[in-house]
C-alpha cells in the first residue's frame, strides 16, 4: 500500500468581519403592539377579578353569575379611581394592590413596543447597541398607551354608568397608562431623561426614592406590630362572618388588593399625623379614638380606645431616618459642595419626600360608604404639614452635619479648581454621548 500524499487547502478568513447583531422585528408595528397589548393586559387583570368574584358565586346559591362578573368591572374601574357603587354604598377607596398589578401587566407591553420602534428604525451600530432619539420613542410608546388605555376605561364606565363618570375614568386610565409606559419603555431603552438635568438636580430623585422606601419600611413595621399584637381580635371578627374556605379565600384576596393603603395608613401613623377609620374618629401616637367599623378582619389591629403612652413618639424616628437618608444621598452626589449647599439641598429633598408620602397617602385613602364611613385613610390635612417639616428639617440637619464632615482639604499652596479632587456628577463628555452610544 502507498502512502497518497497530504492535500493542504488554504482558506482565507476575514478576522475583522464581525457579524452585525439585527434587531428583532415582529411582523406587527410597534403601535399595534402598544395597543393589543393594553388592551391584553387590562382583560388579564378583569379575568383575576373575574376569577375570583366567580368563586363567590359558586359557592353561595342565592348569587348570580351576571352580579359577580359587574362586581369584577366595578373593582377594576375602582382601580383606576372612577367611584363606583357596590350594593347601595358609593365607594371611593382604591384597592392600590390591584392599580399597581396592571401598572406591573403592562410594563412589558410598553417595553417591547418600544423595541419594536426601534427595530423599524433600523438603527443599529457595529457594537449591537442602539442609538435613537430615546426621549422621542418613549414619549410615543407611552402616549398611545395612555390614550388606549384611558379610552378603554372611559369607555367600560359609560357602558356600567358609574357614579365617577366618563372624565374620571379617561384620567384615570390616562395616567395609570403614562406611568406603565413611561416606566417599560425607559426600562426596555434604558432611556435616562436625568442625562440633560444640571449636575446638582441629578441625586435629586433618587434621593426622594430612598427616603420614601424608609417611610415605607417603616409603615410595614408599624403595621405587623398592629395585627401581631391584635391577632386575637382580627380572628374573632373572622369567626363570627364564619366565611367558609371560598368566603375566607376572597376575604383574604380582597385584604391583599388594599395592603399597599394600609402600609401608606401606617406609614401616615409614623410620620405623626395619624389615621381615621371613619367620621370623627382618630388613630394617632397620642389617643385612639374609634366608634363603629365596618366587619372586616383587618380592622381588627386597631386598638382599643384611650390615651397612648408617650414612648408611642418614638415612632417620628423613621421620619427622621428618611430625612437623613434623602440627605444622604445629596450629600454624597456633591463632594465638593459647601455644608451650606449641602444643608439647602437635604432640606429641600426632605421637604420634596415628604410631599411625595403625602401624595401617595392621598391616593390610598377614600371611602367605603357615606356618612360615618365616608373617610378611611390619612388624615391629609395634618400629614401635608408634619411630613414636609419633619423631614426637611431632618435633611437639613443631616446636610450640614455630612456637609462639614465630607469637606475636601485645602490644597497646599493653591487654591485653584483644577486641583480639586473631580466631582462624580460632573458633566463629562461621555455624559453627553447620545442615548446608546
Amino acid at each position: 500500500m502507498t502512502d497518497r500524499p497530504a492535500k493542504h487547502r488554504t482558506v482565507a478568513v476575514d478576522v475583522d468581519a464581525v457579524p452585525t447583531a439585527e434587531p428583532r422585528v415582529f411582523p406587527w408595528p410597534w403601535y399595534a403592539v402598544a395597543i393589543l397589548g393594553t388592551i391584553a393586559a387590562v382583560a388579564a387583570g378583569w379575568l383575576m377579578l373575574a376569577g375570583a368574584t366567580a368563586l363567590g358565586w359558586l359557592t353561595s346559591p342565592d348569587a348570580e353569575l351576571n352580579a359577580s362578573l359587574f362586581l369584577a368591572t366595578d373593582i377594576l374601574l375602582l382601580a383606576h379611581g372612577v367611584p363606583v357603587m357596590v350594593g347601595e354604598q358609593l365607594v371611593t377607596l382604591i384597592p392600590l394592590g390591584l392599580t399597581l398589578i396592571l401598572i406591573v401587566l403592562a410594563q412589558p407591553v410598553a417595553g417591547l413596543a418600544a423595541r419594536q420602534a426601534i427595530g423599524a428604525l433600523n438603527t443599529a451600530e457595529d457594537t449591537g447597541r442602539i442609538w435613537v432619539d430615546g426621549e422621542s420613542v418613549v414619549l410615543r410608546v407611552a402616549g398611545t398607551i395612555a390614550a388606549t388605555h384611558g379610552i378603554l376605561v372611559a369607555g367600560l364606565t359609560a357602558a356600567l354608568d358609574a357614579p365617577g363618570g366618563i372624565l374620571t375614568g379617561l384620567l384615570g386610565g390616562v395616567v395609570l397608562g403614562a406611568v406603565s409606559g413611561l416606566w417599560g419603555a425607559s426600562r426596555a431603552l434604558g432611556f435616562d431623561p436625568r442625562r440633560t438635568w444640571p449636575a446638582w438636580l441629578r441625586s435629586v430623585p433618587s434621593a426622594m426614592g430612598y427616603g420614601l422606601l424608609v417611610c415605607l419600611a417603616g409603615g410595614v413595621v408599624v403595621l405587623s406590630v398592629a395585627l401581631i399584637a391584635h391577632r386575637e381580635g382580627i380572628l374573632l371578627i373572622h369567626e363570627a362572618l364564619n366565611p367558609g374556605i371560598a368566603g375566607t379565600i376572597l376575604l383574604v384576596l380582597i385584604q391583599l388588593l388594599y395592603l399597599p393603603n394600609l402600609i401608606l395608613w401606617a406609614t401616615s401613623w409614623a410620620l405623626g399625623a395619624g389615621v381615621t377609620l371613619g367620621d370623627e374618629s382618630l388613630l394617632s401616637m397620642s389617643v385612639t379614638d374609634v366608634g363603629f367599623l365596618p366587619s372586616i378582619p383587618v380592622l381588627g389591629a386597631v386598638g382599643e380606645p384611650g390615651l397612648a403612652g408617650g414612648a408611642m413618639f418614638w415612632w417620628l424616628v423613621v421620619g427622621v431616618a428618611a430625612g437623613l437618608i434623602a440627605a444622604l444621598i445629596v450629600v454624597l452626589a456633591r463632594p465638593r459642595a459647601r455644608f451650606d449647599e449641602t444643608a439647602l439641598v437635604g432640606a429641600l429633598s426632605g421637604v420634596a419626600t415628604g410631599l411625595l408620602a403625602t401624595l401617595l397617602c392621598s391616593l390610598a385613602s377614600g371611602g367605603l360608604g357615606e356618612e360615618r364611613l365616608a373617610h378611611f385613610g390619612a388624615t391629609i390635612d395634618q400629614l401635608i404639614i408634619v411630613a414636609p417639616v419633619l423631614l426637611g428639617l431632618s435633611g437639613l440637619v443631616g446636610g450640614a452635619a455630612l456637609g462639614l464632615l465630607r469637606r475636601p482639604p485645602r490644597v497646599e499652596g493653591s487654591t485653584s479648581p483644577e486641583k480639586m479632587p473631580p466631582s462624580p456628577v460632573e458633566e463629562t463628555e461621555e455624559d453627553m454621548r447620545p442615548l446608546g452610544s
